[in-house]
């Protein structure tokens, strides 16, 4: 299977150079070729890139624009460029290792409607050590192989994407300029077009997060602007809470689809549960096992010292009910039954 990985770049020449090496080195299996797009880098990265591309002319193909035109744009110059039956989207302030792309595409390939897909990452939770070396944690990594979890949305840093995907919902929305909510808002259209975005959990890249962003002045403000235009659309996530003692097995099986369909909205679920039961698998969807005795009260002290409050509350009993009104101070929430 071929891919197309474009990298936008912005000046950062050491890490750019980290970047492309590591891809060198460590995609094996794939008919791959890089699509780097300069954006108006300075000489020390433009030299870089036009001597990368007489070395390797049959690997990199550099397009390279007079003005930074800024990270959303670059990236839709690569997807525009790319032919290839996938597109990974990949920063240059990435380390990719061994094997990374091959499982990220066999993940990919293995149902039809998974749209884009995730490596693991210290972006997403999995970090290694202090002074770890990264090919070792990568390797511990690597036995979770074939296996993926659902996203909520999928992180621009490393993103693989099906042609057909991109063929059915268009680029990337440029509205988002610099960056920041366009890998989150691409995520929503393509869920709303019946696909999924999952994590290959036997795939690593390490993200040195916000190296290029940093150097951007304006970024608070950006991300702010965004942040109101992806919540104009799509609304702001909800919080939702299951306080689960003993739930008949369709009842429970409907709260888990339930529980499914909002995650996949970008919406974030908590499980509160007595004892373990089939759950969904889902990123956004956290669950709470609370064995043993002063249930109740433990899954009332576990939802009042969140910081950030819950929207809804879900319950079973009249008395767990009345009680979180009385603390409807406290946790601001909508009391719901089951």
């Amino acid at each position: 299977m071929n891919c197309d990985i474009i990298i936008p770049i912005w000046n950062q020449p050491a890490l750019t150079k980290d970047c492309v090496d590591s891809i060198f080195k460590y995609t094996d299996g794939v008919d791959y070729r890089i699509i780097a797009v300069d954006n108006a880098s300075d000489n020390e990265t433009k030299h870089y890139l036009q001597g990368l591309k007489i070395l390797k002319p049959d690997s990199i193909e550099v397009i390279r624009n007079a003005e930074n035109l800024g990270f959303v744009k670059a990236v839709n110059q690569g997807i525009a460029a790319s032919k290839a039956a996938y597109a990974c989207i990949l920063n240059n302030d990435t380390l990719v290792t061994k094997d990374w792309l091959k499982e990220m595409i066999k993940v990919a390939g293995s149902a039809d409607d998974i749209g884009i897909v995730n490596p693991s990452s210290n972006n997403l939770g999995q970090k290694p050590a202090n002074g770890e070396p990264l090919e070792l944690y990568a390797e511990k990594i690597a036995k979770e192989r074939g296996q993926s979890i659902e996203l909520g949305a999928a992180i621009g840093f490393c993103m693989l994407i099906k042609r057909k995907l991109i063929d059915e919902i268009g680029a990337f929305d440029e509205i988002y300029g610099m960056g920041n909510f366009d890998d989150t808002d691409f995520s929503r259209r393509a869920v709303r077009s019946g696909y999924r975005c999952v994590r290959a959990c036997g795939a690593y890249v390490y993200h040195r997060e916000n190296a290029s962003f940093n150097k951007v002045k304006t970024f608070e403000d950006d991300f702010k602007r965004n942040r109101e235009i992806y919540e104009f659309r799509w609304g702001k996530p909800k919080r939702v809470a299951y306080i689960l003692d003993d739930v008949e097995e369709n009842l429970l099986k409907k709260m888990n689809s339930e529980a499914l369909a909002l995650a996949r909205l970008g919406n974030w679920v908590w499980y509160f549960r007595r004892r373990q039961a089939n759950g969904p698998r889902h990123s956004n969807i956290i669950i709470k096992d609370l064995p043993g005795g002063w249930f109740y009260p433990r899954a009332i002290f576990g939802i009042l010292k969140k910081k950030k409050k819950f929207n809804e509350i879900f319950v079973g009993g009249e008395g767990v009910g009345r009680v979180l009104s009385k603390l409807s101070f406290i946790h601001k929430a909508k009391i719901k039954y089951y």
